[in-house]
């Protein structure tokens, strides 16, 4: 943490999060492969980047998949 942002910083945050998002993009792309179908199961019931976003949550009601909140 920086109490002023410079435009290094700047430049440097956002190429981090570029490379970052890259990144995510390979690791799920070796994942696939390497696991197949059961991590693209895996990968339709857990979101990428938000761990509680509701867009999966509905996905999953429409399609009929049971929930650890849906159980109780």
């Amino acid at each position: 943490m920086t109490p002023t942002m410079t435009l290094a910083h700047l430049v440097f945050s956002m190429m981090t999060s570029a490379y970052i998002l890259v990144a995510i993009q390979l690791e799920e792309h070796d994942l696939a492969r390497e696991f197949g179908a059961t991590y693209d199961q895996y990968r339709r019931r857990v979101p990428m980047l938000v761990p509680f976003s509701r867009s999966h949550h509905n996905a999953d009601a429409a399609a009929g998949v049971k929930t650890a909140s849906a159980a109780r």
